[in-house]
């Protein structure tokens, strides 16, 4: 072992005013951006993009799906393989290896990365999408431009946050390399369930951490007819946050120098914050499934 992998998990020099997760998290970041699968899932994610940059080809919701699948999903694998990694070097130094939490921090503030590219993803189809508007027969003509954007930014943007702090939490609790990929898998069956195409679970399927708010779901007489679903994108935005405090919060629990009072009040506090959330995101916003009266064809969009 090198002496520049050493130096993720040896204690900084104590003269340093920098705090010790930061140093650390400075660190992470960096490798976090040059793991292969990330700068593959990122490309492919910003490449999606290519085609809407000309005029004319409005941006669709189902272009959603790169940052959330390439860059999220993948993030599970990527963040848990990290920490796995950074384990191993702290067994490998012996008696200065800085504390689990530090490390656990570190490797939460690499989360920033891959949301960053999400962030950049949304920003650039937002601005397309207030340049050439949706088509009047799509579902997000029926909307508000913040409706639009608050349903973006936690497909496109939370997605790449929340997925690879779920698998630092992952990490931390279990040391079995196929868990990461079996709970991918599982939010992937999750999403196809409860996307909103099954009436009786439209309501509810906002409890799942990617889901449709509308789009050319049809209806009897117009396949092709676009609808929207009910519910407050905005409130289910605060839900997807909380659920990244609370697993964020989880990861650091397996230290028990974070089992404090204090640390134990915050974290009841962020789990009522999200049953809160998500029964406001149910059950506030659009209370009715709202039909576009215009027709739909294959052109109809989401945005």
């Amino acid at each position: 072992m090198n002496a520049t992998t050493l130096t993720i998990v040896t204690a900084p020099d104590r003269s340093s005013a920098t705090p010790a997760w930061l140093l650390l998290a400075r660190m992470e970041m960096i490798r976090y951006a040059r793991r292969p699968a990330f700068v593959l899932g990122a490309g492919l994610t910003l490449a999606a993009l290519v085609p809407y940059l000309d005029a004319g080809e409005p941006v669709d919701e189902l272009s959603m799906i790169a940052p959330a699948a390439l860059i999220g999903l993948i993030g599970i694998t990527v963040s848990a393989q990290r920490v796995w990694a950074s384990d191993r070097c702290a067994d490998a130094a012996g008696s200065t290896p800085v504390p689990m939490a530090t490390r656990t921090l570190a490797h939460l503030a690499a989360c920033l990365v891959p949301f960053g590219v999400g962030l950049l993803f949304v920003a650039v189809s937002y601005a397309r999408y207030l340049t050439d508007p949706p088509p009047a027969n799509g579902y997000a003509a029926l909307m508000s431009d913040s409706w639009v954007l608050a349903v973006w930014f936690a497909l496109g943007a939370v997605s790449c946050l929340g997925g690879p702090i779920l698998g630092v939490l992952i990490a931390r609790m279990t040391d079995r390399r196929a868990v990461p990929i079996l709970t991918t898998v599982g939010l992937v069956a999750l999403a196809i369930v409860f996307q909103g195409l099954f009436e009786p679970l439209r309501r509810i399927r906002v409890f799942v951490p990617w889901t449709y708010w509308g789009g050319p779901f049809g209806i009897d007489s117009d396949p092709q007819r676009s609808i929207v679903l009910t519910g407050s994108p905005h409130c289910w935005v605060l839900y997807l946050l909380a659920l990244c405090a609370v697993a964020a919060l989880m990861a650091l629990r397996q230290d028990r120098t974070w089992r404090s009072p204090r640390n134990r009040a915050a974290f009841a506090a962020l789990l009522v914050t999200a049953v809160i959330t998500c029964l406001l995101a149910m059950w506030t916003g659009t209370p009715d499934t709202i039909i576009n009266p215009l027709p739909g064809d294959e052109t109809s969009w989401g945005g």
